[in-house]
């Protein structure tokens, strides 16, 4: 099992602490869980997470 920190998905993601802070009470991060007042992260869910974020490119065959 993979668990990351906080700090961690953030080194992974590019994206900073504090947007996985917000994400977690605005509720537009990942899935995360709560042990003993820690938080961490399943590496699963944070590949979850990404894949739900990707988007198909605009445009025709001809488009470069």
């Amino acid at each position: 099992m993979n668990l990351l920190t906080t700090k961690e998905v953030a080194s992974l993601t590019g994206f900073s602490t504090s947007y996985f802070e917000k994400g977690r009470v605005y509720g537009y991060g990942p899935k995360f869980l709560k042990i003993r007042g820690k938080v961490l992260y399943r590496l699963t869910e944070i590949d979850t997470w990404v894949e739900a974020h990707e988007c198909e490119p605009k445009g025709g065959a001809d488009v470069l």
